[in-house]
This record gives structure tokens, sequence and C-alpha cells, in this order.
């Protein structure tokens, strides 16, 4: 039944019955409020929020002592979809010491999936046996290219 028959049939119960002019107007505009509500919440669009990233590298010292051990971990917060590549690197005078890389495949499914993002994505460990200054930097590339990066210097001496 669509809604100007349901108004049709409501109002001529209502009228037939001899109401009074006050409860006529009052016939007369509560469907229309109903309507003007149906409209206004058919056209309400679902808030968008953009993906937005941090990668992050947690437990670096900015110091260490010869021989001693350096253990870090990689993280990813923010909204979006955590499927893309990660690497991490620790890098001396512009060679790589250590290394990792960590894929999550985007699928069509997990791609679209967005949500709340807060996850360790790997954790290394090295033992620090020269001196110098070394360079620790993690990244995250999303599925549409976009490069995050944390990036922190380290002295060993």
């Amino acid at each position: 039944m669509s809604l100007s028959c349901a108004y049709f049939i409501y109002t001529e119960i209502f009228l037939r019955n001899g109401l009074k002019k006050t409860s006529k107007l009052i016939l007369i505009v509560i469907p229309i409020v109903i309507i003007l509500i149906m409209f206004s919440s058919e056209n309400q669009e679902e808030v968008k929020i953009d993906p937005f990233y941090k990668i992050g590298l947690s437990g670096i010292k900015d110091k260490y002592a010869i021989g001693e051990e350096l253990t870090f971990s990689l993280f990813l917060n923010g909204y979006g979809s955590e499927c893309g590549s990660y690497e991490v690197q620790i890098t001396k005078e512009g060679r790589q010491i250590e290394g990792r890389e960590i894929n999550i495949e985007c699928t069509e499914k997990t791609a679209k999936v967005f949500e709340n993002i807060n996850v360790d994505i790997t954790t290394l460990t090295l033992i620090l046996s020269e001196p110098g200054i070394y360079i620790v930097t993690g990244e995250f590339s999303n599925k549409n290219g976009e490069k995050f990066q944390d990036k922190k210097n380290i002295e060993v001496s």
C-alpha cells in the first residue's frame, strides 16, 4: 500500500467522524511530518572516514653499549585496511645489517575491510657488536602504494 493511499484512508476515517478543526489540522500535519522524516532519513549518507596510518618503532633507545642487545617492534596504528607490505631494516654506513619484509595479501575482501588498527607487526633482536651510528627504518606500503615510514638513529659506543 502506498503512502498516499494510506493517507487517504486515514483522513477519510477521521474526517467522516466529524472532528473539530484543530483535530483536522493535526490530522494533516502528522502525516506530512512522517513523510518528511522518511525522506530525510533516506538521503542521509553514512559518514566516511578516510584511512590513516601511523607506522612506528618501539623499544629503541638513543644509545647502546657495544655488545648490548637491541630489541624493538614495528607497529601500525590507524584506521583502514592493514593489508600491504611491511619492511624493517637496520643499516650502518649505508649497508644493511638486518632486515625483514612481511606481506599481507590484499584480497578483494580484505582490501575493503576498514577498521581500527593497532597491531605489532614484527619484533627484531640484534646484538650490536660494532661501534657507530645505526639507522633503524620501519615502513608500511598500503594497497594503493602509499608509503608510511618511521626512522630512528642509534649510537653504539
